[in-house]
């Protein structure tokens, strides 16, 4: 069963953020990050397991995507895939979820 994605509030907020850093260097920079996260997003939708939980929080599951990190959990009683937030890798996640 193909679940569906829904990115809260949270990584919209990440995303808009990354978006406007990224756009002062490069135009394309953005959209390309963001297609890759969108492909492995795709992927998940199919295979909701098929990346690794996250060792300090294993409720959440972590895509890398470049130098960044989209941590999403799983709601099956939904059959959604919740994305919570995306980070570039160097900051510290701990302060974040």
């Amino acid at each position: 069963m193909r679940y569906k994605a829904r990115y809260l509030s949270t990584a919209k907020d990440d995303r808009d953020t990354i978006r406007n850093y990224l756009n002062q260097y490069s135009l394309t920079a953005a959209t390309r990050l963001f297609e890759k996260i969108k492909a492995k997003v795709e992927l998940a939708k199919d295979n909701p397991y098929m990346y690794a939980a996250y060792d300090r929080r294993p409720q959440f599951r972590r895509i890398v995507a470049e130098e960044y990190l989209v941590f999403y959990m799983v709601n099956e009683n939904e059959k959604t895939i919740e994305i919570h937030h995306i980070f570039r890798g160097i900051i510290d996640i701990e302060q974040h979820i």
